[in-house]
């Protein structure tokens, strides 16, 4: 059971107990309905005004599938996705046009992101120019001034993507995000799939262009390294639930959860000298299509207790802003 609160005056987004669940068929002709995969099963967050929140976890924990339903790209199952406190359900046409230009996204591949036949000027500008006609000389001190906030040149405008890097390429699609002034980009995987050298001076533009335009991220991610330097709040999903959440500082000096010290106990550590106590996990993750009963963890869990497979742990507050999901707590 996921818990509900209050919305902070300086939230943009929140997720409030929100679900997505897939149902699975069998049979070519005659379908038949034979479960659910439960992607995101109860889940609550806050995006902040001018704050980045990483979602992190284990491949086919929800993650994708929860920034799908930021985007509106999926629809939630069940509970609510309120924008500036309004419920996204409820929106007229206005609205959803409003939300549209507000939250805009960055995706993992660079390469894949961007129309290999229109000029770098024409996929920055396409967005912009659909929602806010203006004048040529108009459009191109926008034009100018994004690229020069990515750190690239006005002549990179007249270019295709495939003469650009890896790195160039994600700066451009993220001055298309900033395009239309948004307040939530959505960060999926933004630097995993660039050069190891590259990914700090993208990590590094982006913190730059969040206390520049004040936009707030949301970030998807695996490489906690990246979390740990860009986040504000740190939220830790595990079968479509979220089972740890704090502030980054919090989450990494203090984890609470087995399975989040799992997941920083099989990162790299930020110093060689650091000593950590290795936490190895057993078996494999669970199907989505049948979760375990109670906690979901405790099929892996090396701290399980007798209530763990009976009793479903509640998200709780343990200290200020550090919320758990866990019996030992």
């Amino acid at each position: 059971m996921a818990t509900t609160f209050e919305q902070s005056t300086d939230t943009i987004i929140q997720l409030d107990n929100c679900q997505k669940y897939f149902p699975v068929t069998k049979g070519l002709i005659f379908q038949r309905s034979i479960g659910q995969v439960k992607a995101v099963d109860g889940i609550s967050l806050q995006i902040r005004e001018g704050q980045t929140y990483g979602l992190v976890g284990e491949s086919g924990c929800g993650k994708t599938t929860t920034a799908k339903m930021v985007l509106q790209v999926e629809t939630p199952t069940g509970g609510l996705i309120r924008f500036n406190g309004k419920n996204i359900a409820d929106f007229d046409a206005a609205d959803r046009k409003l939300y549209r230009s507000s939250v805009q996204a960055v995706f993992q591949d660079p390469w894949s992101s961007l129309n290999p036949r229109l000029k770098v000027g024409s996929i920055i500008l396409e967005p912009l120019l659909a929602n806010q006609p203006m004048g040529k000389h108009e459009a191109r001190e926008n034009l100018e001034r994004l690229l020069r906030d990515v750190g690239l040149h006005n002549f990179h405008a007249d270019y295709y993507p495939h003469e650009f890097s890896g790195g160039q390429r994600q700066r451009i699609a993220i001055a298309r995000a900033l395009s239309l002034q948004p307040k939530v980009i959505v960060l999926d995987e933004p630097v995993s799939a660039l050069d190891v050298s590259i990914r700090a001076q993208i990590m590094n533009l982006l913190k730059e262009l969040q206390n520049q335009y004040g936009v707030s991220y949301l970030l998807i991610a695996h490489n906690l390294a990246t979390v740990r330097y860009m986040s504000h709040y740190v939220g830790v999903m595990y079968l479509g639930k979220m089972v740890e959440e704090a502030p980054t500082r919090e989450l990494f000096t203090n984890p609470m959860h087995p399975y989040t010290k799992a997941l920083i106990s099989a990162s790299l550590p930020s110093h060689p000298d650091i000593q950590r106590e290795d936490l190895v996990l057993s078996g494999e993750v669970p199907s989505p299509l049948d979760p375990p009963s109670g906690c979901s963890f405790h099929t892996r869990c090396p701290f399980v207790l007798d209530r763990c497979p009976e009793e479903e742990p509640v998200l709780r507050e343990l200290a200020p802003g550090h919320k758990v999901s866990c019996h030992l707590f």
